[in-house]
């Protein structure tokens, strides 16, 4: 019977261990990241707040709504300023919020995070 029960009780812990999910939020939230690859003149980041998104798309500043579930992320049309900038940094900016809509899963990395699409996009970000 002890047996039974000391099995039992590390099925539990076992268990209980590969279970639970990475709590990502908590690590992002409060931090600026800056994304990779964008044009020379251009700067794009992302910064979590409790429930939103806010930063810079490259000519305009944004903000979303987002939920987070593990590594699963939702975020919702975003919000922006309506200035208008160079050809080339609006469409990039465009492309980038387009993006963030497609997105699903958060990810952290050795320098910061990413962002995954559902079209297989991979938006890389480093901490500011």
């Amino acid at each position: 019977m002890k047996k039974l029960v000391l099995f039992l009780l590390t099925a539990v812990l076992f268990v209980g261990c590969f279970g639970k999910k990475e709590d990502i939020g908590a690590k992002v939230l409060g931090n600026t990241y800056i994304l990779q690859n964008v044009l020379p003149e251009s700067e794009v980041d992302i910064n979590f707040e409790k429930d939103k998104i806010v930063g810079s798309s490259g000519v305009n500043r944004y903000f979303a709504n987002y939920t987070l579930d593990g590594n699963k992320i939702s975020i919702q049309n975003p919000g922006t300023t309506r200035m208008m900038g160079p050809e080339n940094l609006m469409k990039q900016e465009q492309d980038y919020l387009k993006n963030l809509v497609d997105a699903k899963e958060l990810e952290l990395t050795e320098n910061g995070i990413s962002i995954v699409t559902n079209s297989g996009v991979k938006l890389n970000f480093v901490k500011k």
